[in-house]
């Protein structure tokens, strides 16, 4: 093999490794609204997820990005935050206050 084809399946192998994880990442990462279709998960339905996971009352409820932002109190005022995937509805965050 000349020093010439050998560069030349170098930089192929490497082209085609690097093409391969940017496709990885790119099927990793939520899609971003603006540039996807619209969230499947409506603001009723989050809310709805938001009561199944402790929530007895929402105070602020935001779509940004790809997820939905919850902030709310669980049973005896406990202050909570829940972050919802407004695709698919699965819980990506969330913690209660101290």
């Amino acid at each position: 093999m000349t020093r010439l084809s050998m560069l030349a399946a170098l930089l192929l192998a490497v082209g085609l490794a690097g093409h391969a994880s940017a496709s990885a990442s790119a099927e990793a990462k939520p899609q971003n609204p603006a540039t996807a279709t619209a969230p499947k998960i409506t603001e009723s339905q989050a809310r709805s997820i938001a009561f199944r996971h402790g929530l007895v009352h929402v105070e602020e409820i935001a779509l940004s990005d790809w997820r939905w932002e919850i902030a709310g109190r669980a049973q005896g005022g406990v202050e909570v935050t829940l972050d919802l995937n407004a695709y698919d509805g699965s819980v990506v965050g969330g913690a209660a206050a101290p």
